[in-house]
Order: C-alpha cells, then structure tokens, then sequence
C-alpha cells in the first residue's frame, strides 16, 4: 500500500488493502493517509469509523487531514507562514511526514520557525540524511539557524551515527553561525560521541567547555563506557554524577552494567547496596539526553536492556546490546 500510495495509485492501495486478511493499525493507519493526502476526508472517516482498534496515529492523521481541509475552505489563497509552520508541526508530531513535507514545500515563505518544525520532525523520527539535508537546504536558503535548528540537527544525527556531520556542524556553531553552544548542546555531542566510541574525545571536550558539564553530559559519556567497557572513565563519570544527581537511580544501574560486563560482580553488589542504602527509588523516567542503562533484578540478578528516550525526540534508534 505504501508504494502504490507513494506512486499516486490509490485504487491500488486500496485494492491492498481490500484483500488483505489482516488489517491491524498499521495498514488501516496506510489507506487513511492515502485519503487525507489526496484531499478524500470523507472516505478516510469511513476507513477510520471501522477500525477495531485506533491508536495514536490514526487520530492524527484524520485530525491533520481536517484541519487543513478546514484551513483550505476558509483561507483559498496560500496560507501565510505562521499557518504553514503550524501545519507542518502539527503533521510532524503526528508522525505525518510525508504531509509535513508537502505542506512545507509548498509554502512560499519559510521562516526560521518552519525550518526548524522540519528538522527537528526528521530528528523526532530517526530521518537522519533528510534532516541534513534540509538543514544544508536551510543554510543555502539564507536562513539563519538558531539554538533549536542546531540542537534538532545533533539529535538526528546522535540516532542515525552521523558522527563526522555532527562533529562539522557543531564546529561551525559559533564560529561560523554565530550561535552559541549550550549545555544541551554540548549533551548531544557527549551522547553521540560517547556512542561511537569516542571516550577520549569526550573527556577533552568537557574539559574545553567554557561551563561545568552537567548530569546530562557526564550520562552520555558514562553510557559510551558502557558500551565499550571503559571503566576507568566510567568511574570517573560516575564520581561526577554522584556529586550532580545522588538521586538518579539510572546512574547505578548503569555503573552495574559497566562492572557486570567484564564479571566484577562485587562491584555490581556494591553498586546494588548503595542505591538501597540511599533509598533510591528506581524510576523509569525521561532525560533530555537519550541514556540507556540496565536494571538489576533483585530476585536473580539478572541484566536486562533498558532505554530512557529523549522526551522532545522521543523515536530514535538504538543499538542491541549483549550484557551476559
């Protein structure tokens, strides 16, 4: 259904989608933004009113689709570029981006704002050579990017392994661009750099800052040792963190990770007996800055991958990581 819907051939998606045994969320979700694009609403409420089971998608795709069929009835001209970078946030957050990307190419005025709605959309989604892609496109355009535009960028890559693009846009922020780099920006970096296995890199780079690193930073540089076993910094990492957030149970179940992977299990004990001895509780929650970790099973000491996800660019991907 997706190629045919791709290539403007709707009877045949819809003929898919027809014989099709088992129609789940996902291929009902297909045929309504096959409707929604090509402006039937009508039918895309019909496939919709029949769904066994909704989810989040399919009320945001039928929920775009009205909305910008209303902004067309009320508004024939081209809508202005407040209208289109709303739209384009909107399809973006929805998971539209086929839509989101129709709608901003057709926008005859784009401003910084309806930019950034795009990269940080492609960030949200894991589109990694779109999202450089459109920000070069940005640049030529004679838009100047902000903190935002830069930050989307860095997340995107951070999920798609684009380390070198990463490390040259980063490099150009100040220098070239004029904007100036955050700690949030400069967690990004840590994260990235700390995924591809660049711990050294990592460290010279918290001690080149012109601020102190914050518990986001020293995450990602912790996660980096604990993909690829690097101890001494992790300590040092985890000293750092202690001093920041004491309350952080991810830090020691992190620090568990590092020790159970090269079989230092006194030291995944030890790590296990000052979470409760602080009275830490184990919360799964969200950091600014993607940080995967383990938990440590009280029963049978087992290890089982764990990830806490960025809460503004929640879909990303991941690597499959063996503890034992």
């Amino acid at each position: 259904m997706k190629v045919y819907s791709n290539h403007g051939s709707v009877a045949e998606a819809r003929q898919v989608f027809d014989e099709n045994p088992v129609r789940d969320a996902f291929s009902h979700n297909t045929i309504i933004d096959v409707y929604v694009k090509i402006g039937e609403l009508g039918i895309a409420c019909r496939v919709f009113d029949a769904m066994p089971c909704r989810d989040v998608v399919s009320w945001g795709t039928l929920l775009s689709g009205a909305i910008h069929e209303y902004i067309g009835r009320r508004s024939p001209v081209s809508p202005n570029v407040y209208v289109s970078t709303a739209l384009v946030d909107m399809y973006a957050k929805c998971g539209c981006m086929d839509l989101a990307r129709e709608v901003f190419e057709a926008s005859p005025y784009k401003n910084v704002f309806t930019w950034n709605a795009m990269v940080v959309g492609f960030a949200m989604h894991g589109h990694g050579e779109l999202l450089v892609e459109y920000f070069y496109r940005m640049l030529k355009g004679g838009v100047r990017p902000d903190g935002v535009s830069f930050l989307g960028v860095l997340v995107g890559c951070s999920h798609a392994g684009l380390v070198d693009t990463a490390h040259w846009i980063f490099d150009q922020m100040e220098g070239v661009h004029g904007v100036r780099r955050e700690l949030k920006h400069y967690g990004c970096m840590a994260d990235l750099m700390g995924q591809a296995g660049l711990i050294e890199e990592v460290l010279d780079m918290i001690k080149d800052m012109p601020m102190k690193a914050d518990a986001f930073i020293w995450g990602g540089l912790l996660g980096g040792c604990r993909i690829y076993g690097n101890i001494e910094v992790a300590e040092i990492a985890f000293k750092r963190l202690m001093e920041l957030d004491p309350d952080d149970s991810g830090i020691y179940t992190v620090m568990a990770s590092v020790y159970a992977n090269v079989e230092r299990w006194d030291d995944v004990g030890r790590m296990k007996r000052q979470l409760d001895a602080r009275g830490v509780k184990k919360n799964v929650g969200c950091s600014s800055v993607r940080r995967e970790f383990v938990a440590v099973d009280d029963d049978e000491w087992t290890l089982e991958r764990l990830s806490l996800r960025n809460q503004d660019f929640q879909h990303g991907s991941g690597k499959e990581d063996k503890f034992l």
